[in-house]
């Protein structure tokens, strides 16, 4: 078994740290809820996990700077590296968020195939939340790889998504409105996706 990452006093950093990690996960899961049941309610409470984050954030810093030299079992260039991209992850669940807002406002449908596509790529992005909580207790290279390589199968799917999607627009198979918000969607997961291969790297060899 690989020893846990987080041990002695520096037990607080990790403890906020794993939560930012949960509640980021929580987000994105509330996020695709809203988006399947077109669901303002659902996509609220998104938004308030949203605050939670930023506030995670602020306490992470804090117990990293009043957290001992010698009780930092993870490095705290890591914590910090880790934090930042969770908070980019949120800011692009925000944009997710916002389009769906518009999505329910207006009525706007996905194609069939628009939403196993989105489903897709939000269980691939789940996945990898879960993922980074891994990390935060076990610092595992295995999982380092596994999250790289994922993140970057993805990207050539979520090239290829784009592409066929552009293809039904010229085609007239989809509107432009609901082309745009999917295209926002779909950008925005690609990106949360990259953050969470710079979470994993930033864990690279630091078993």
């Amino acid at each position: 078994m690989t020893k846990s990452a987080c041990g002695h006093e520096f037990d607080s950093v990790c403890k906020v740290l794993d939560q930012l990690s949960k509640d980021t996960e929580k987000m994105a899961a509330k996020t695709f809820e809203g988006l399947l049941r077109h669901n303002h309610k659902m996509l609220q409470e998104a938004e308030k996990m949203g605050i939670i984050i930023e506030e995670g954030g602020k306490q992470l810093t804090n117990e990293v700077v009043s957290a001992r030299e010698e009780s930092k079992t993870i490095d705290p260039t890591v914590v910090v590296a880790v934090s930042n991209e969770m908070q980019k992850i949120k800011y692009s669940l925000d944009k997710i968020i916002g389009s769906v807002h518009t999505k329910v406002d207006e009525g706007v449908l996905f194609s069939d195939k628009a939403v196993v596509e989105l489903k897709d790529f939000f269980s691939v992005v789940l996945d990898g939340l879960r993922q980074v909580h891994d990390l935060i207790l076990t610092g595992n290279n295995v999982i380092v790889d596994y999250v790289v390589q994922r993140v970057e199968v993805y990207e050539e799917i979520g090239n290829k998504y784009a592409e066929e999607h552009q293809d039904r627009l010229i085609k007239g198979i989809c509107l432009p409105k609901s082309s745009l918000i999917y295209l926002i969607i779909l950008d925005s997961l690609k990106d949360i996706l990259w953050y969470i291969r710079a979470i994993a790297l930033a864990f690279k060899d630091k078993e």
